[in-house]
């Protein structure tokens, strides 16, 4: 989807960020972005996927209630057979 927006999420994504399945779905994962995330990590994110590869950040992140959060986060591109992205699978770890 446009902006790479998120078209799957795992109960565990739901739980640590407080946000419901249908609050996710269709948006990009930077709401969970705030006041004390650092640009230059998610400007690093940002130029592994406009190249389309993969990329590991550790990330400040916000929860629903407006919590902070440390999370490892992981993105590797999925490719067709022509070896073009598909999909984006991205996965967080709390830290």
């Amino acid at each position: 989807l446009p902006d790479a927006a998120i078209v799957l999420v795992s109960p565990g994504f739901v739980s640590t960020t407080g946000y419901n399945t249908k609050a996710i779905i269709g948006r990009n994962c930077r709401f969970l972005q705030g006041p004390s995330t650092a640009p230059e990590s998610v400007q690093r994110i940002r130029d592994a996927l406009n190249a389309g590869r993969s990329c590991t950040e550790v990330l400040l992140n916000y929860r629903r209630d407006g919590t902070p959060f440390f999370c490892l986060l992981s993105i590797i591109p999925l490719r067709d057979a022509a070896g073009q992205v598909c999909y984006f699978i991205g996965g967080q770890t709390n830290v």
